[in-house]
């Protein structure tokens, strides 16, 4: 019986699963799920081949390819719950070429699943894409929203969004964003400004974009940025 990493596992590149391994001589295909932004239990899949196995391995999305055929097919591919394994693999590092990868052709209004988000947030990126026909969404390292109506500029640093200077009246709050202004980033949101697109943005910060489809349909053409790029102290 196999315990929980007798079968190898290699970290990979995925928001979904953090690691995967396959044993040819009893077609068991292994996989650790992210338990929030940690990886967590390995899974045993019974009656995986190496073809198949190697299909998922490179497919674009190894969690769709896990949902789609393997999981979906219950009777054929029943599954054990294995536990934690043994010896933690150290994780592979989520750049924001990657994620933006993994974002990339997410419909509107499903741009990040919770888990994510937390995985954003622990590799320190920002993720930042357009709602509606007035919001600036930033999610990951910074949380927060920002009204665009028609296109508009929003200023960031390692700390958060800065606010509005108009919306700021305690002496304390506006010495702290006098002080932060200088050193802070522009995120300028950009409305029909190229064709085929309702939303895309510029910044002079080192970005990887990603593309959100409405109907099969360009909208959005977020960024994903690293709180690295920014500069300062978090």
């Amino acid at each position: 019986m196999h315990t929980a990493n007798s079968i190898p596992l290699k970290p990979v590149a995925s928001s979904a699963l953090a690691a995967i391994g396959h044993d040819p001589a009893t077609e068991t295909l292994a996989v650790q799920m992210f338990q929030g932004a940690k990886p967590g239990n390995v899974y045993h899949y019974a009656n995986v081949t190496l073809i198949e196995y190697s299909a998922m391995a490179s497919a674009k999305s190894l969690g769709e390819y896990l949902a789609l055929h393997i999981k979906a097919h219950k009777e054929k591919h029943p599954c054990t719950n294995m536990g934690m394994p043994a010896i933690e693999l150290p994780p592979v590092k989520l750049s924001k070429e990657l994620l933006a990868g993994l974002l990339t052709g997410r419909e509107y209004g499903k741009e990040m699943l919770k888990e994510e988000e937390m995985q954003a947030k622990t590799a320190g990126l920002i993720v930042i894409f357009s709602a509606n026909d007035d919001l600036m969404e930033l999610r990951g390292a910074i949380i927060a929203e920002f009204n665009c109506y028609d296109g508009g500029t929003a200023h960031i640093d390692a700390k958060g969004l800065l606010p509005d200077r108009e919306n700021v009246v305690d002496d304390d709050e506006l010495k702290d964003l006098f002080a932060r202004q200088p050193a802070a980033h522009s995120i300028e949101a950009l409305w029909s400004a190229e064709e085929g697109y309702s939303w895309t943005y510029r910044t002079d910060v080192p970005h990887a974009t990603f593309e959100i489809v409405e109907d099969g349909e360009a909208y959005c053409r977020g960024i994903v940025i690293d709180v690295a790029d920014l500069g300062g102290a978090a």
